[in-house]
């Protein structure tokens, strides 16, 4: 058997590939081993167990972070057989390159010549290795930085064009005040898609909040204040020095002593930028929903220790706002009124933590659940040619109550 030298040179030459050196050259096994181990999957044997474990979701599979291979330069794979069947070899590669890739699959017989070579697809891949030949070698072309839909290099390079001389005309006119509501917007969406459970739809919408980071990054990396690299380089050390008990020896016992380190982390951190947040409360953004924030600003206090012992105390609180609320609008008062209705919705947000629920969440699913039933009275009533203001209230109740009964009356 020639030495896998000679072999790699043959394929070089018969694929005009001109300076090796330029080509990435893997064994298959070898590739694949590397894939896994860079997952960093952890230890199998810690009690803390993966998310889709915890999550009833099945086993855990890491995925192939980093991608071991380079896609916008060429690559040989060898070696692809029984320790790196060609399956596997193709999961791997489709993390990264569309199945319309073109591949060159050379076969070669016992003496190392090449006896065919077939053009083909990334999708073909593994058909063509089993039927073709017992020993065959990959050739992946560089797949075009315009075609690396898959990883986040391809679309930093769009959005970098589209910011670039001779991009586009409404996108290089945006400003970071610009994109504000657009960035919002995003991000609303894809609430929107978590609420509904949608998997595909928060698919589509995690990328089109991307863009806006992306975006963002691009126009401060012209502007010489910042770029995207910054940004990763910057929140993958924070994860990793805010989580030094998984990244460090450090032991934590639960959830509580994990946030207590993160408080005294972030600390540390503002310290060490000459900054500080005098109050236990800072760092709520403004500019959050007035129920988050009502349950944030909550959260922050009880890790003071500035918190009802139990649910039923706040549920006691609760109650006496609701009275308090009611002897203010029976007063006539209008502001002392809105300030006692503030107060109870203050009080509702708390609770919501006492019973482990978010009360954003639960207040956009109940908005979601107002519209899918009204909109089912205005559809009954239009089917029967009826304006909707020709219904008494007693016809919309019974409408309503009909609703209730179909667990998702449609929206449209």
């Amino acid at each position: 058997m020639p030495t896998p030298g000679y072999i790699l040179d043959a394929c070089i030459a018969a694929l005009s590939l001109g300076d090796p050196v330029a080509i990435q050259i893997h064994r298959a096994p070898a590739l694949l081993a590397a894939a896994a181990s860079l997952a960093g999957q952890g230890d199998a044997t810690a009690e803390v167990r993966s998310w889709s474990e915890i999550q009833g979701r099945g086993s855990y599979a890491p995925p192939p972070a980093p991608f071991p291979l380079l896609p916008t330069a060429p690559a040989l794979i060898w070696d692809i057989g029984k320790d790196a069947p060609p399956e596997r070899l193709y999961e791997l590669l489709a993390w990264r390159y569309p199945d319309n890739h073109p591949v060159t699959l050379l076969a070669l017989d016992d003496a190392g010549a090449i006896t065919t070579i077939t053009q083909l697809t990334l999708a073909d891949l593994v058909t063509l290795c089993i039927v073709h030949c017992a020993l065959c070698i990959v050739h992946l072309p560089p797949l075009p930085i315009a075609a690396d839909h898959r990883g986040s290099e391809g679309l930093h390079w769009v959005v970098s064009r589209l910011l670039a001389p001779g991009g586009c005309p409404w996108d290089v006119r945006q400003t970071h005040q610009s994109l504000r509501g657009a960035l919002l917007e995003e991000s609303y969406e894809v609430l929107e898609a978590l609420d509904a459970d949608d998997m595909h739809g928060l698919s589509e919408e995690l990328g089109d909040l991307l863009i806006a980071i992306f975006a963002h990054s691009e126009m401060a990396r012209q502007a010489g204040t910042f770029s995207v690299a910054d940004v990763f380089g910057q929140v993958t050390a924070k994860l990793i020095r805010r989580h030094p008990h998984v990244f460090g020896d450090v032991a934590v016992d639960g959830e509580g002593e994990v946030l207590q380190n993160w408080d005294q982390i972030k600390a540390a951190e503002l310290a060490e930028k000459g900054r500080s947040r005098p109050s236990a409360l800072d760092g709520v953004p403004p500019a959050l929903p007035a129920l988050a924030a009502a349950q944030k600003l909550g959260k922050k206090a009880s890790r003071t220790g500035f918190a009802w012992p139990d649910a039923a105390s706040a549920w006691a609180k609760l109650h006496e706002e609701l009275g308090e609320l009611e002897a203010a609008v029976e007063s006539g008062d209008l502001a002392h009124t809105a300030e006692e209705l503030g107060d109870l919705l203050f009080i509702v947000a708390r609770l919501a933590s006492y019973l482990n629920l978010d009360a954003e969440a639960a207040l956009r699913e109940a908005n979601a659940k107002f519209r899918r039933r009204f909109t089912f009275i205005e559809q009954s009533a239009a089917a029967e040619g009826r304006p909707l203001s020709a219904l008494s209230l007693d016809e919309m109740l019974a409408r309503w109550r009909e609703a209730k009964r179909i667990p998702h009356a449609p929206a449209n």
